[in-house]
């Protein structure tokens, strides 16, 4: 089931253009397309891993005139996740039992000397 994200900042980081979206549960999803040309996407709890996984990441390359963007960014995500869920609270999923090993085959019959 795909949720409904709701953007809430989109931009320039240098030569980088960035969308930071928060889902309904409270998560966060940055989307960004590199220099390259290949387009990456990362979702976290907190606004810490964002910082962390993203905003530092993308600022490394920024010009020194963006350097008030990362809180602004943070800003707006703060805003929006008033009155959602905290991530980090929700109750993880129910981890799934391990498949027992397979039962060996029948035991070979040697011939029986008497």
């Amino acid at each position: 089931m795909m949720e409904d994200a709701r953007p809430v900042w989109e931009g320039r980081i240098g030569d980088t253009l960035l969308t930071v979206q928060v889902h309904p549960s409270g998560r966060i999803a940055a989307q960004w397309r590199g220099k390259t040309g290949n387009e990456r996407r990362v979702v976290v709890n907190t606004i810490d891993e964002l910082e962390r996984s993203v905003l530092f990441q993308l600022m490394l390359t920024a010009p020194a005139d963006q350097s008030k963007v990362p809180a602004e960014i943070v800003q707006a995500v703060e805003q929006a996740r008033i009155g959602l869920p905290d991530p980090t609270q929700a109750p993880r999923a129910p981890r799934r039992k391990r498949r027992p090993p397979r039962r060996p085959g029948p035991r070979p019959r040697w011939p029986c000397r008497s």
